[in-house]
């Protein structure tokens, strides 16, 4: 791979997080298709985790309606949040309020994240109770023997780690289990809705980027190899400004660098040595005198 453009894409993405792409003494090339394909799985992956976050909240939102007996649950004795929970309540109604917005139910269910929605299957809620009744209420088309608190505990968990992996631009191409993880996602949206799992299944493209795996990342990079890369060349009569200027006989440049060659320079060319010039600290350029020219 073309050592400078590698060194530049490390520049700007940081060379910590290109790092864990090549622990195991992995090529430039492949590093980088590795870290494309880590993306291609993140972005695959984000219709099924956005739809099992809104189909949790919503449907935790209208399970606790019908045990509250009203739509601000939220601010019912009957919905036993914890402490930690009723301060992203008020910090949901304070956020609506700095921003002008009416406090409803729907507005108030949008503002919390998804961590305040899987907190209801920890151990917190099994002692309030409302942990084993949003097991089963909140997910009726799950077999009875997932409708149980601890098993819904540990699935959500795993789905927030993974989403919050995704979402922060982490690495996830490693994870032996990530095909289990996308599988149990599908499996919990069909538990919650059957309808909203076979929309969710036609936008999902995980299985089809895993299949394909490296190749068609490796293929988009081959245009970097060191080996195709070429240097055009052509006699001008004299130098030229290309700094924003027309077109030039290689198409649209943005500058050029003019390189003087001392009589020693071309002697030596002619003696079959070569040059090396340093371009302003970013890349060399070779001269030398082609096999069978005369002088």
């Amino acid at each position: 791979m073309n050592p400078i453009f590698f060194l530049k894409i490390e520049e700007i993405l940081h060379e910590e997080r290109i790092d864990v792409y090549r622990q195991d003494g992995a090529d430039q090339k492949l590093t980088l298709a590795r870290y494309m394909l880590n993306m291609a799985l993140g972005e695959a992956l984000y219709p099924a985790l956005q739809f099992a976050e809104i189909a949790l909240r919503n449907s935790i939102h209208q399970a606790l309606q019908i045990r509250c007996g009203t739509e601000d649950w939220y601010d019912s004795p009957k919905a036993h949040l914890t402490p930690w929970q009723q301060d992203k309540v008020n910090e949901a109604k304070d956020a609506l309020r700095k921003r002008g917005k009416p406090i409803t139910s729907g507005r108030i269910v949008a503002e919390l994240n998804f961590g305040f929605w899987v907190c209801f299957f920890n151990k917190s809620h099994a002692r309030t109770g409302i942990g084993a009744y949003l097991a089963k209420h909140a997910f009726p088309h799950a077999p009875a023997i997932q409708q149980y608190q601890a098993k819904l505990d540990k699935r959500w968990q795993d789905i927030r780690d993974l989403r919050n992996r995704v979402f922060h631009h982490e690495r996830i191409l490693h994870w032996k289990d990530l095909d289990a993880q996308h599988q149990s996602i599908l499996e919990i949206i069909s538990w919650i809705s059957p309808e909203l799992h076979e929309l969710t299944k036609k936008m999902d493209r995980f299985l089809d980027v895993r299949k394909e795996g490296l190749k068609p990342w490796l293929s988009k990079l081959q245009s970097h190899e060191t080996t195709n890369v070429t240097t055009p060349k052509t006699i001008v009569p004299e130098p030229f400004d290309a700094m924003d200027g027309p077109e030039t006989p290689f198409g649209k440049r943005w500058g050029g660098d003019v390189f003087k060659l001392t009589e020693a320079d071309l002697e030596a060319l002619q003696n079959g040595k070569t040059l090396a010039l340093d371009v302003q600290g970013e890349y060399i350029v070779f001269l030398n005198k082609e096999v069978g020219c005369d002088g």
